[in-house]
């Protein structure tokens, strides 16, 4: 869970913070409160692709700090197997200058940008105004009701299966393409010798 953010030269915001309680947060505001700049801050400091165009103008860098308590079992299994130690508590760290360099760092560790996403990934789910209209979506179906499902393993044993089956077609479309070729080269031979 995120329990403090700190952001420093970050678009219009020259430095802020904001605590969080357990459960369920909701980001509220009128137009130009800044909700989008936090949500640009925690993407970004969970390693999401972001521009120099973040950093305030006239700053030299823009800096955010993240702080998660609890973290779940699976992202400390992933931060150890990336030699990264963590005792439950997680603190992020990313700085980019307004020359677009980014450093990061793990609890003080140093990482890269791709580390944060690899190993974060499943630190924090946002979810925007819009988000719902992927269920209307009739390819994505599919993907919601397997995941519903639970059905993981059995999927990827047919998906294996499938696998198996559309090359065994194939090759015995090649078959009956070579049999049928036969056939047209033997028939274009009679007519050549008939021809003669």
């Amino acid at each position: 869970m995120l329990s403090e953010i700190t952001i420093e030269n970050v678009a219009v915001i020259e430095k802020a913070s904001a605590s969080f309680s357990g459960g369920f947060t909701v980001l509220t505001g009128d137009t130009g409160a800044g909700k989008s700049i936090l949500i640009d801050s925690i993407n970004a400091i969970l390693g999401n692709r972001t521009s120099r165009d973040i950093v305030r103008s006239g700053a030299a860098k823009a800096a955010i700090w993240a702080t998660f308590a609890g973290v779940a079992e699976p992202v400390l299994a992933k931060l150890a197997d990336a030699g990264y130690e963590c005792d439950g508590e997680l603190l992020l760290y990313r700085e980019i200058s307004a020359d677009g360099k980014s450093t990061c760092r793990i609890n003080g560790t140093p990482a890269t940008a791709a580390m944060l996403r690899e190993v974060c990934g499943g630190l924090i789910n946002i979810h925007g105004q819009h988000d719902n209209q992927s269920l209307l979506d009739p390819g994505k179906h599919i993907h919601i009701l397997d995941s519903f499902a639970r059905n993981g393993a059995l999927l990827e044993r047919y998906g294996g299966e499938y696998a198996v089956l559309k090359d065994i077609q194939k090759r015995r479309k090649a078959l009956d393409m070579n049999e049928a070729e036969k056939a047209r080269r033997l028939d274009l031979l009679r007519y050549e010798v008939e021809e003669i």
